[in-house]
């Protein structure tokens, strides 16, 4: 049976939004469909069709949601074809690398009565406006609670007993690795599992790691050190060979909070808020046992105010996401009636029609 797993492939992070489109298909691709369009021009219902049918017919299908709005899509994949569909639009603006023979943008502005539009011009600056200003804010709140995040992360630190971490590393190392893969480096595929969204932090775990036989579930606090064993042990697996799938932290993107092994069949997963995980069988290592929690205790009352004042800060990051959701729905309406989308089906069935027979 076909399986569909759902991942971000940008968001919202305290440095602006972070894309990680680039690692959609990777060098690989035989074809990538860039659509452009503004609003209402039905990207997302396009790429939710052409997913439908490839389902349909048996191919696993990659769903990359959309952070600003988790009910509509920024690309599909299809992995068994190398192929993609993608939003191509801001803030993630993709421009072809090799056009024409790997990637092909279509303009569904195109199918656009621009009379329409320009009846609503003032109207549509200023709801654009107002949705950039909600952005920016979005972004100094999140830098504000990394800062915050950070001091958590740097007190715990200091309590982290180092030779138990590399104990931890070593540990899993010898139960997850074999011989290694000779005569080749493993690739690295970045993307998000979770993301802040005007829904709420969201995350897909359950969609991502289903398929994986061997599961890690790692606990610990900030700066219990879930990042360093994460980060050894991805390392490790590219010395030896070994392609792996890296989710990156959206609080902080250069940290990586969950590693998959393919094909080891084997994932490594971070349990801890807003991302709790869990799975029957999964072996749990919990790294709060590393730290001294004599010497943290001293720092109780500042441990608990960084979190308080954190979660403040995300919820005031949120509240902003849903406000200029409700902007971008209201400036669709500007746009919808200007659509043609009796064009889409024909759109649709050109490039699936194309993904089919691109040669793999």
């Amino acid at each position: 049976m076909a399986r569909i797993r759902k991942f971000f492939a940008g968001g919202c992070t305290p440095r602006g939004f972070c894309s990680l489109f680039d690692y959609i298909v990777g060098e690989q691709a035989r074809r990538i469909y860039i659509l452009k369009g503004g609003p209402g021009t039905g990207k997302s219902t396009l790429m939710a069709g052409i997913a439908a049918e490839a389902l349909a017919l048996g191919y696993d299908v990659e769903q990359f949601h959309c952070a600003s709005d988790i009910d509509s899509l920024d690309g599909i994949a299809i992995p068994a074809l190398k192929s993609a569909v993608v939003d191509g639009t801001a803030p993630h603006i993709i421009d072809p690398r090799y056009p024409g023979c790997v990637e092909r943008v279509v303009n569904l502005g195109q199918f656009w009565d621009l009379q329409k539009i320009s009846a609503h011009r003032d109207e549509i600056v200023e709801l654009t406006d107002e949705n950039r200003d909600c952005y920016q804010r979005v972004y100094r709140y999140l830098r504000a609670a990394k800062e915050l995040h950070d001091d958590t992360y740097a007190l715990n630190s200091t309590c982290a007993d180092p030779n138990k971490i590399n104990e931890v590393t070593e540990k899993l190392i010898g139960e997850i690795f074999g011989q290694s893969i000779p005569g080749r480096m493993g690739r690295q595929r970045k993307l998000f599992a979770s993301a802040y969204t005007p829904q709420g932090q969201v995350n897909e775990l359950r969609s991502i790691m289903e398929g994986f036989q061997f599961q890690y579930i790692i606990k610990g606090d900030p700066g219990s050190g879930r990042d360093i064993v994460l980060e050894r042990i991805a390392n490790y697996a590219l010395a030896k060979g070994y392609d792996l799938e890296a989710y990156l932290c959206p609080l902080n993107p250069e940290r990586i909070d969950h590693l998959a092994l393919p094909q080891l069949s084997v994932a490594l997963v971070s349990s801890y808020p807003p991302h709790i995980y869990e799975h029957n069988g999964a072996n749990v290592v919990n790294l709060n046992d590393s730290l001294d929690q004599a010497k943290r205790s001293k720092e109780h009352y500042t441990l608990h105010k960084n979190f308080v004042f954190f979660d403040e800060l995300i919820n005031l990051a949120l509240k902003q996401l849903r406000r200029a959701k409700a902007i971008h729905d209201n400036l669709e309406q500007k746009y919808i009636p200007a659509m043609d989308y009796s064009r889409l089906e024909q759109v649709k069935q050109e490039i699936f029609g194309d993904l089919l027979t691109v040669p793999c």
